[in-house]
């Protein structure tokens, strides 16, 4: 895969074209990619709202039918739905970890074994949280095409 970029006084937003023979997992990656730049979710802290780029997002979690998005060191609430997040966050490298959990793999810095057969994902800001093995499969799914 060649990457071409040149810059054009003429555009008012950066513009992506991606030119292929054949739509394979590489392509889409770029194009998921490509697309999650912009995504954000609406969130709210201490009666403000905020809009919260996907890429720093670490995870989110549902806790009582509420949805709280992680930040690096800063916790929101958002108004949608776990299910939703999982929908509109898929494309954007995250994964459900745990029946409760979605988390960003690119702040993924491993997923160890803990004892009573139970996983622990450690987040590159030194977090830690719990990992279902139902979904330890999804998980290196991500992690293989993200490396892949």
């Amino acid at each position: 895969m060649r990457l071409i970029m040149k810059e054009r006084q003429d555009l008012e937003h950066p513009e992506v074209t991606i030119e292929y023979r054949d739509l394979t997992e590489n392509v889409k990656r770029v194009s998921d990619f490509v697309r999650s730049v912009d995504q954000s979710i609406i969130c709210r802290k201490n009666d403000e709202d905020f809009s919260i780029p996907a890429s720093d997002i670490f995870y989110v979690e549902s806790v009582d039918k509420k949805a709280f998005v992680y930040g690096e060191s800063e916790v929101y609430q958002t108004g949608m739905r776990l299910i939703e997040l999982e929908e509109v966050l898929s494309h954007a490298g995250f994964v459900r970890v745990s029946k409760s959990a979605i988390l960003n793999v690119e702040k993924l810095k491993g997923v160890k074994n803990l004892a009573n057969s139970k996983l622990e994902a450690l987040l590159i800001n030194d977090e830690r949280i719990c990992v279902s093995r139902k979904y330890l499969k999804d998980i290196r799914e991500v992690l293989m095409r993200r490396n892949g």
